[in-house]
């Protein structure tokens, strides 16, 4: 018996501490638009969240990743948008022992979409897209174990949405470890946020949702889209106070305008940050004026000189076949 004590207090003298998990933050250029990774390292292993929009980033990344000297073992997607997940046909070149993962529902949303999001990329980065992009593998466990040290999956929350529905599922990554927040594209910092296809009502679930992690009082939150400059300034509360507050101001200057202009310009009076292509894009499709999201002077002239009432029936006939193009497989 005696013993027995002193080997059990031998065996917790030398029992070796569990290493905390770090997170480093990754962010691509302006033209790649400030897409975030959100970098997670243990002793020997690590993972990505999010993999980058094109080639350019995500060879940068994976430079990244390779610089840590860890092994890569998971590429992890939070959402079904392109910015974030085409980039892992890239990674996956790099590093064929990973796995590109998703929950069920997002890696369902991805190859439904995957053809529509390549067309996109393409004209989005020619030459530079990552495609033909491929389907995340469905990860149905609810945490992650990176050198033993669990990271948690956490379901049901919804952000930016753009063509999707505005209740899509988006999932969120928690580190306990580093008491890190990972929810990608619900939370941006000093950016203008995607608020294209949101509605009163979604935005108010967004709205307490970023509430509740104020609350918690996070170490850190990594955000889904913020300008490289910005990061020595990142902070919890202020990355969930800027997205809290940007959704408030869209949803009262949307209620208060009559045209997509008009909300672009006040939210640019109010926001004066760089990263504007998601206000445009956002608020385009939520006044379904489709024909300016291509940016083309010759289209905006043509439809400059129709009358109103045709140039507004062809943009809702746009709407509405892309709309039901984006979100018909997911029905099936």
């Amino acid at each position: 018996m005696k013993f027995l004590s002193h080997l059990i207090a031998v065996t917790t003298l030398f029992a070796l501490p569990v290493q905390a998990l770090e997170v480093d933050i990754f962010v691509s250029e302006p033209a790649e638009i400030n897409t975030t990774s959100a970098i997670i390292k243990g002793k020997a292993e690590m993972m990505v969240v999010s993999a980058q929009p094109n080639i350019s980033a995500a060879n940068r990344l994976a430079d990244t990743i390779e610089e840590t000297g860890l092994t890569l073992k998971y590429i992890f997607v939070t959402h079904a948008h392109l910015d974030h997940f085409q980039g892992a046909v890239i990674l996956l070149k790099r590093f064929p022992n990973a796995e590109f993962i998703a929950t069920p529902k997002v890696a369902n949303m991805i190859e439904a979409r995957i053809e529509l999001s390549d067309d996109l990329a393409r004209s989005r980065y020619g030459d530079n897209a990552a495609v033909p992009s491929i389907p995340a593998t469905p990860y149905s466990k609810n945490i992650i174990l990176i050198d033993g040290e669990t990271v948690e999956i956490k379901h049901g929350f919804i952000g930016d949405a753009a063509l999707g529905e505005a209740d899509e599922e988006h999932t969120v990554l928690y580190v306990p470890s580093a008491h890190t927040l990972i929810p990608s594209d619900i939370v941006y910092f000093d950016a203008h946020m995607m608020m294209g296809g949101s509605t009163v009502e979604s935005r108010k679930v967004w709205i307490n949702q970023l509430h509740k992690w104020i609350k918690d009082d996070y170490s850190l939150v990594v955000p889904g889209h913020m300008p490289k400059t910005s990061v020595p300034n990142l902070t919890a509360h202020g990355a969930l106070s800027h997205s809290i507050n940007y959704i408030t101001a869209y949803d009262q200057v949307i209620a208060q305008s009559n045209s997509a202009e008009q909300v672009i310009e006040k939210m640019k009076e109010q926001f004066p940050v760089k990263h504007e292509s998601a206000l445009l894009i956002g608020t385009f499709m939520n006044f379904k004026v489709m024909h300016r999201l291509l940016f083309n002077p010759t289209v905006e002239f043509i439809f400059s000189v129709l009358p109103d009432s045709l140039a507004s029936w062809i943009d809702e006939k746009i709407y509405e076949s892309k709309s039901e193009e984006w979100n018909q497989e997911l029905a099936h």
